[in-house]
């Protein structure tokens, strides 16, 4: 068996707090770290162009009161040639040089406060709650991403994003179970590193503003459009609440959507093939996707 092509970086997290944290929530932070981890190897790969995967991680020392996860975490590369490729990538960033916040807690350590807190405001933003706290707090974080890998802060939020790629529902719940330490009355900051140094941090107040646990029930949006070409692929001419079906060519040219009428018979929908109408148009989100899914059509008026 070949021996495998390993890099290792430290992780440091100090959750400030005015009482011990209890033991249940010392177990939670750290099953959703390691979660939360998994995703570091997909961010750093896009950041610096290479292919890793996450070989270990490690806790190396837990102290209570205000709580401190010291950890290591080991990446894997398929060669030499990859690792030297990160190398030289990660030594042209402020985090790879010896900087505070390097010293502190390194580019990992941020890493997974950059997903943490990409999944918390992109759940945030799917509720339409547009918590200030959380939105504030991840602006901030994002610009300190952004300079310390060298990367603009639009890069690096299309990157966070790639790395949350598959269930992100999973990922916005280990965020929430990581940072859920900071919440509360007891509770203050979210720092990188082993202590409150690198001011880099999740907010008390976006912690507790975050909600305990995410609610993915389905959302459903309404969208107004005006003199829009329908196509009827399906009609019932006996019926006009149900057995119809129809194509929109400049919205769901692909989906055949339930169509319903306003009101009364839907006339000349019932003789021709292709209309022109105000419609009112259903979508259901679907965070997973980052998009709306059209689901239904209601036609209000006929021209």
């Amino acid at each position: 068996m070949t021996d495998q092509i390993i890099f290792t970086f430290p992780l440091a997290f100090y959750y400030e707090s005015k009482l011990p944290v209890p033991i249940d929530e010392i177990v939670k932070s750290l099953v959703a770290l390691e979660k939360l981890a998994a995703k570091v190897p997909l961010l750093l790969g896009e950041l610096s162009g290479t292919s890793i995967d996450l070989h270990s991680l490690k806790v190396e020392k837990i102290e209570s009161g205000s709580l401190k996860e010291l950890l290591e975490m080991s990446i894997s590369f398929l060669s030499e040639e990859e690792k030297e490729k990160f190398k030289v990538w990660l030594r042209g960033t402020k985090m790879g040089q010896a900087t505070k916040i390097a010293a502190v807690g390194g580019i990992a350590s941020l890493a997974v406060l950059l997903i943490a807190s990409q999944a918390i405001t992109a759940y945030d933003t799917f509720t339409k709650t547009d918590t200030p706290s959380i939105q504030a707090n991840h602006n901030v974080i994002i610009n300190i991403g952004a300079e310390a890998t060298g990367v603009s802060a639009q890069r690096l939020t299309e990157a966070l994003d790639a790395s949350m790629s598959g269930d992100k529902k999973k990922v916005v719940a280990a965020a929430l179970n990581f940072v859920s330490p900071a919440a509360g009355e007891n509770g203050g900051g979210l720092f990188v590193g082993k202590d409150k140094g690198s001011g880099i941090s999740f907010s008390h107040q976006a912690a507790t503003d975050a909600p305990a646990q995410a609610d993915f029930r389905v959302r459903d949006t309404e969208i107004r459009y005006q003199k829009t070409e329908v196509v009827i692929k399906v009609l019932d001419r006996d019926k006009v609440d149900t057995g119809w079906r129809a194509t929109l060519p400049t919205v769901a040219a692909e989906k055949r959507l339930p169509l319903h009428f306003a009101s009364g018979v839907p006339g000349k929908a019932a003789t021709e093939e292709r209309i022109f109408a105000d419609i009112v148009v259903t979508y259901a989100q679907d965070f997973n996707k980052g998009s709306m899914i059209p689901k239904s059509i209601l036609v209000e008026r006929i021209y």
